[in-house]
Parts: structure tokens; C-alpha cells; sequence
């Protein structure tokens, strides 16, 4: 009865929500991934925004439609709205200019600005055990991508400048979470801005759309709102530091992805990161049905 309690506790349901959340982000990047060829920039960024917001919309009530905008925290809605935007748009000129693994490995510095800023930034106990979860996955994105950094340039700054911002969504989730804001606000004020600052991209540099961009655009949108719907629960139910460790999980979804699509087979070194990964999140996630960490 004790484990069942645990189990069923919000930091428990949170760090679940959350591994739902990046799994459904490392499907978005293989799904963009697959369409970058065929859609622009602006047209990728509006198909992860717009049709969400449509349908979170149109399967509202009507009489309870306003309380999706309605929000006594507009600044702070505002404020992580754009971080999304901001992460999608630096990556994708991060890897035009540097090799994929390098930019992914500074990205996952994100984590460790969560972990740093969250006791400062959100009040909340940083334990020991965030910290070593946190260190074995980052160790663990080390193996996957293994970066040579030996010509590293000045866009590298571009992928670091997205794990700021990258932490600074999971830090803003969290206070709007703990403001008791909720997450059905959070997720239409993201996709709404979302949509607002992809739009004229989208529509300056238009391309015709095929059956097959459509569908894939259509599964980017679905994934993308569920995945930030998660993003926002999770961090409505538990502590950023206790859910920090488990954003490593995308790295999981997006090498089963690879496998899966693009026949990509991951080598003894990423299987080994992999398996670290998961440990990582294991341990994490035991220390906190053990001892759950308070808000």
C-alpha cells in the first residue's frame, strides 16, 4: 500500500509526465527531420503551433474557452512562450553551422542550469541525488554523441544559448506550476505565441505543400502539443531539480526514432549511454519514491 501511495504521488506522476513530454520531443525532432527538406523554417515552426492550438480550442466547452487566456501571470506566460520558440529557432541554426552531436551536447547542458538555478531561481532543495542523476546522464550524452570539439567556432555559442533558454522553459514551467496556473493556460499562451512569431516566417517564405508534408506536418503538431501539454503538467506536480535528470529520456526516444525511420543502429558506445541514461532516471526516481522532494 506504501509503494502504491508513492507511486501515486505528484513528484512520482510528475517525472512521468515529463518522460512522456521528451519522448514526444525526440519524435519532433525526427519528424522535422524528416520534412526539413520539403517545408521552410517558418512553415515547421507554425505546424508545431498552430493546429494545436486550434484543436485545444475547438475541444474546449465554449463557456469555458476564455479561462484558457485568462491568466493573472501574463508576463511570465509570455516569457516562456517565447523560450520554446527560441530553443527551435537557435537549434536549427546551430546545426546548419556545426555537426549535429556537438550542438546536442551543449543543448543537454540545459539540465545543469535547472539543477544550478532552481533553488535560487524557484526556492526549491537541490539534493545530492538531482545533482548525480543529472551528471550521469549528461555523462551518458557524452558517449552517445562523443564530440570532438576540435575546431570548435564562435556558433557555438548558438546551441548554448539554447540551453539557457531550454532551462529557462523548465524553470518558468515550474513557477507558473507552483502558482497554481493551469497547465491547459500554460499550454494555449505557448502555442498561441508560438503561432504569432511563427507565422510570418512562415508565410514570408511560403512553400506549396504534398500529401506527404502535410501528413508529417500534421503528426509534427500532435506530438509537439502533447508533448508541451505533458511539459507543463509535469511541472504543475513536482520539482524541477526531481525532474531535471529524466530530460535525458529524449535522447532515448530519438535513437529508437533513428532506428525505427531512418535505419540508424546505435553502436556499443550509445547502447552504454543508453543503459546510463536509464539508470540514471532509475535512481532518481527511486531516491524520490523514497523520499519525495517537496516543493
Amino acid at each position: 500500500m506504501a509503494n502504491n501511495r508513492l507511486i501515486g504521488s505528484p513528484t512520482a506522476r510528475g517525472i512521468l509526465c515529463l518522460i512522456a513530454s521528451v519522448t514526444l520531443f525526440g519524435m519532433v525532432d525526427g519528424l522535422s527531420k524528416l520534412i526539413i527538406t520539403k517545408e521552410t523554417f517558418g512553415q515547421i515552426m507554425l505546424s508545431r503551433y498552430l493546429l494545436p492550438l486550434i484543436v485545444i480550442i475547438a475541444f474546449t466547452k465554449p463557456h469555458r474557452r476564455s479561462a484558457l487566456f485568462s491568466t493573472h501571470k501574463l508576463p511570465l506566460q509570455i516569457i516562456r512562450g517565447i523560450m520554446p520558440v527560441m530553443v527551435g529557432s537557435l537549434m536549427v541554426l546551430a546545426v546548419t553551422y556545426l555537426p549535429l552531436a556537438e550542438a546536442t551536447v551543449i543543448l543537454f547542458a540545459g539540465p545543469f542550469f535547472v539543477v544550478a538555478l532552481s533553488g535560487w531561481f524557484l526556492g526549491e532543495r537541490v539534493t545530492v541525488d538531482s545533482w548525480i542523476g543529472v551528471a550521469i546522464g549528461f555523462t551518458a550524452v557524452l558517449l552517445v554523441a562523443r564530440p570532438g570539439f576540435t575546431d570548435v567556432s564562435i556558433y557555438a555559442v548558438l546551441p548554448a544559448i539554447a540551453a539557457l533558454f531550454y532551462a529557462g522553459l523548465q524553470l518558468m514551467s515550474r513557477r507558473l506550476g507552483a502558482l497554481g496556473i493551469d497547465p491547459n493556460s500554460t499550454l494555449t499562451w505557448t502555442l498561441l505565441i508560438g503561432t504569432l512569431l511563427s507565422l510570418p516566417l512562415a508565410i514570408y517564405d511560403w512553400k506549396p505543400l504534398t500529401l506527404d508534408s502535410a501528413l508529417i506536418s500534421l503528426g509534427l503538431a500532435v506530438t509537439f502539443g502533447l508533448g508541451q501539454y505533458f511539459l507543463a503538467k509535469a511541472f504543475a506536480l513536482a520539482p524541477a531539480n526531481a525532474l531535471t535528470p529524466f530530460s535525458y529520456f529524449q535522447i532515448l526516444s530519438a535513437v529508437v526514432f533513428g532506428i525505427i525511420v531512418f535505419g540508424e543502429v546505435p553502436d556499443a558506445l550509445t547502447g552504454l549511454g543508453i543503459l546510463m541514461i536509464i539508470a540514471a532516471g532509475a535512481y532518481v526516481f527511486g531516491k524520490n519514491l523514497k523520499s519525495p522532494v517537496t516543493p
